[in-house]
């Protein structure tokens, strides 16, 4: 099957073009950066990969004349901006996480495409209220990022009800592992990987937000579980993808600790803070249900961290 990844070169995108093609698809790679720009992971078979520049929020450019016949689409290309870059450039994000995906879409119905996955996110739940949400609980959120994600859903299950797309989405919850890095689209990185940045730098580091929750889920386990929704019938259905249990990061802290050598000290100038709190269980149910998966631990996705950074 000749899959196109849209967001290829991001953090979840690289898991996802790497996951596809280990199971045997010929991937076609789209993200806005250059060629020379796009490093897919080390373990990605070269063989079934290819990659285009493709920017989802130009119309113009979803054309079989640049991506060549496709059979399947991943939509995962988005904007994760800050709230004041949010409140300077509202438009920018709604171009491309809603639009972009009207434009996937409308390539998806003109071209008879079979398959057409939604990437969206844990950001269409309200995170921080003390409460378990499953999937038909989605609001939006707090964040116009959460709003456009939920409205790209709901555009999704329109269009395959209209075209017969076998079409789907999933929502992931806070993700950590390889290849993530700092990007004007998604311009932070998490806790896990500052922690883990200062540990294999030798940085001592002082913690803040001992208490504060989060549900963190290892980025290779979130996209073979995708992969498994992708090649099963989705048939309209969302899922979370989440480990069903917000962690304090103090817990988290001692977990990256035994795995890396980090020096926890509470004199040390580096400060990271596990805040703010998220104490909301966004279950996965729904997922194990279907699909009989239950998502690791976080101390066995450490290790197989771990394990990718010393490959």
């Amino acid at each position: 099957m000749r899959v196109l990844v849209a967001g290829a070169g991001g953090f979840f995108g690289r898991a996802l073009v790497r996951q596809f093609a280990l199971a045997g698809d010929e991937v076609v790679a789209a993200d806005i950066m250059s060629p020379d720009e796009f490093i897919p992971r080390s373990d990605a078979p070269s063989e079934n990969l290819s990659y285009i520049q493709l920017d989802v929020s130009d119309e113009n450019q979803w054309s079989t004349d640049h991506t060549g016949d496709i059979d399947g689409i991943v939509q995962a290309a988005a904007l994760t901006p800050t709230v004041d870059q949010t409140k300077e450039n509202p438009r920018k994000l709604v171009d491309v996480n809603l639009i972009g995906t009207l434009h996937s879409l409308n390539y998806a119905a003109d071209n008879d495409i079979e398959k057409f996955l939604f990437i969206s996110s844990g950001g269409v739940y309200d995170q921080f209220t003390d409460t378990t949400l499953r999937e038909s609980d989605a609001d939006g959120g707090f964040s116009l990022y959460g709003s456009a994600k939920l409205a790209a859903e709901i555009m999704t299950w329109r269009y395959a009800q209209m075209y017969g797309i076998d079409a789907g989405a999933v929502r992931p919850t806070s993700m950590y592992g390889p290849a993530e890095e700092f990007r004007g689209t998604r311009p932070f990185i998490t806790e896990i990987k500052l922690l883990v940045d200062a540990a294999t730098s030798n940085t001592p580091v002082r913690i803040e937000g001992h208490e504060a929750r989060c549900d963190w889920i290892y980025v290779d386990d979130v996209a073979a579980a995708t992969h498994a929704f992708f090649k099963a019938g989705m048939g309209s259905r969302a899922f979370n993808l989440s480990s069903g249990n917000p962690r304090p990061f103090g817990e988290v802290v001692d977990e990256v600790a035994k795995v890396f050598d980090l020096n926890v000290d509470d004199s040390a100038d580096t400060v990271i803070d596990g805040s703010p709190n998220r104490p909301t269980v966004i279950s996965p149910a729904a997922y194990q249900d279907a699909f009989g998966w239950t998502p690791p631990p976080l101390s066995d996705g450490l290790q197989r961290y771990a394990e990718a950074l010393n490959t």
